[in-house]
């Protein structure tokens, strides 16, 4: 007689287990580092994505027209331990622009140290890119596992 129908309740999509998302996320932190922006291009923040880009590639590009020296293996052990830690310290900062540091070292640029205060700077400049990239990295990380928007 009276056909009831139960309201349909739809059923939300079963949760992505929490190591998927956890993988998810490192994955997409080490995309931002390879490639400053890529982390928050996949997951579509596209104007943070070309911010971060243009940003870490400026100040690398200008330090290496400053004539910086990048950083890296083998370190000189004869100059002391304390000029060894900063080396190594320089080292990571380099590296954490990315590919950008590959592609300088690749092409031979930043081998040689300019004895010009220009040259310190440019020193400066790629080394903040690299910390920069680093930081735009662990945003794309904190977006992915939700911790900002």
């Amino acid at each position: 007689m009276g056909d009831t129908e139960s309201p349909k309740t739809t059923a939300a999509a079963p949760a992505p287990p929490a190591a998927r998302a956890e993988a998810r996320a490192w994955l997409l932190g080490l995309l931002g580092w390879l490639v400053p922006g890529l982390g928050h291009l996949a997951q579509k923040k596209f104007d943070r994505a070309a911010v971060f880009f243009v940003s870490v590639v400026a100040l690398a590009g200008l330090g290496l027209a400053m004539g910086a020296k990048l950083y890296g293996p083998p370190f000189a052990r004869d100059q002391g331990l304390f000029l060894l830690l900063l080396h190594v310290l320089g080292f990571f900062g380099d590296l954490g622009a990315g590919l950008l540091f590959f592609a300088a070292r690749l092409a031979g640029w930043g081998q040689t140290y300019m004895g010009r205060a220009v040259g310190d700077y440019g020193t400066v400049f790629f080394l903040g890119a690299g910390l920069l990239n680093l930081l735009t990295a662990l945003d794309a990380y904190d977006v992915a596992v939700g911790k900002k928007e």
